[in-house]
């Protein structure tokens, strides 16, 4: 017995051994494939976000390129890349690796980047300085030196090109949101997708005798919804006022005035982007003046779902008319400016200083004066400049609003 006993005991344990064997060699295999098959995605996952990262350098420099690429070698895979145009101005990156066998996809929406998102920018600020009394909020860039004169305040983070010069070394400026030098964004306009909006479903203004005369349109925004308009040609006189509903007007927004001057004022409802063209007319047209104030029907300051929205852009210069009688004064509205500025007509005529309210922004070639100081860097006559940045703008912007020649990423996915 005790013989065959030990035979039993040996025979099982050699059994034992001998799946215990089989088990560690299938389990080294399968790690052996665990490890190819993870090194493979790997690969094929660099491979498709290498495809991604070109793709959106290449759409950085140039934003019409759609080309993509097909069937193109990197790491010892293979890549594709498509492009597409998702509601007109965005695009959609779509970049397809493989590499022995494993597959991997990387999607990227990219939008231009919009002017309606800077509180501030200007290619150049000149002689003119940020004071005591200028309260700033919002991203704010120029390609040239922040001038600053006694204790203005800067909410939002503020970069320059050229860095921060003070008129006096006891100046105390105010960076809130942070102070960046040395940052290059070049000021590059795009306003070709306003002016095809306006031809397509849009409000144009302009001479149809075939003379190419000027065209000036006076637009009184009321409360209800609607615009009172009135149009003079060449100076020859207005013509007796209109008044529909801004969505009658103009289907997708846009009231554009070809080679002419726009007087505004009152009170939006809805959302509507306002331009005034030069067309080759010279500094006598492509310009907006802004009467009184220009104020929405719901303040999204206290309402977050008001859609009221409006973008002023004129070609040469937005110009605030001269009113003696005029106290503060408020523009809501992101105002866009191709060759000039926004100017204070006569600031220094003022008996005394007033507020302008601006809740938006400004972007503007040159920076000019809003008001006249004494010695102490405190403002006399004139408007302090106090800007509050539609918070809106970063997500939404009123329709058609000029944008930059860049796009930025809004979303990536692995």
């Amino acid at each position: 017995m005790a013989g065959k006993a030990s035979l039993l005991l040996v025979l099982g344990f050699g059994m034992i051994f001998l799946i215990m064997g089989s088990n560690m060699i299938s389990i080294t295999g399968d790690m052996e494939g665990n490890y190819y098959g993870y090194y493979y995605r790997t690969i094929a996952h660099n491979i498709a976000v290498s495809g991604a990262n070109m793709a959106v350098n290449q759409l950085f420099f140039d934003k019409t390129w759609m080309s993509g690429f097909t069937n193109i070698s990197v790491s010892g895979g293979t890549l594709n890349v498509k492009i597409e145009a998702v509601n007109t101005y965005n695009r959609k990156i779509t970049s397809c690796s493989v590499f022995n066998g494993s597959c991997d996809t990387v999607i990227v929406m990219m939008t231009p980047m919009n002017y309606a998102q800077y509180g501030n920018f200007y290619t150049t600020c000149g002689s003119t300085y940020w004071a005591t009394g200028d309260s700033l909020s919002g991203p704010f860039y120029t390609n040239d030196y922040i001038n600053v004169s006694g204790s203005p305040v800067f909410l939002g983070k503020a970069s320059t090109k050229k860095g921060l010069k003070k008129y006096s070394s006891t100046d105390t400026p105010q960076f809130l949101g942070g102070f960046e030098s040395g940052v290059d964004i070049p000021l590059d306009f795009d306003t070709s997708s306003i002016r095809v909006a306006a031809y397509n479903s849009g409000k144009i203004f302009r001479d149809t005798t075939g003379h190419g005369y000027n065209t000036d349109v006076n637009l009184l925004f009321n409360s209800d919804g609607t615009v009172t308009y009135k149009v003079n040609i060449n100076n020859a006189g207005w013509t007796a006022t209109s008044t529909k509903s801004l969505s009658s007007l103009t289907t997708n927004g846009v009231i554009y005035v070809e080679k002419g001057n726009i007087y505004v004022q009152g009170t939006v409802k809805g959302a509507t982007s306002i331009v005034a063209s030069s067309g080759n007319g010279g500094s006598s047209s492509g310009n907006v003046y802004i009467t009184d104030d220009i104020k929405y029907s719901s303040d999204p300051r206290t309402n977050a779902s008001s859609t009221d929205m409006l973008g002023i852009c004129a070609e040469q210069n937005i110009t605030v008319k001269y009113n003696s009688s005029t106290a503060d004064l408020d523009i809501q509205a992101s105002m866009f400016v191709q060759k000039g500025g926004l100017i204070i007509e006569n600031y220094s005529s003022y008996p005394t200083v007033h507020n302008m309210n601006i809740l938006g922004g400004v972007i503007a070639h040159n920076l000019n004066p809003t008001a006249s100081y004494n010695a102490y860097g405190n403002p006399t006559n004139g408007y302090r400049y106090v800007q509050k940045f539609d918070s809106r703008f970063l997500n939404s912007v009123p329709p058609y609003f000029p944008q930059t020649k860049y796009f930025k990423v809004i979303s990536w996915y692995e």
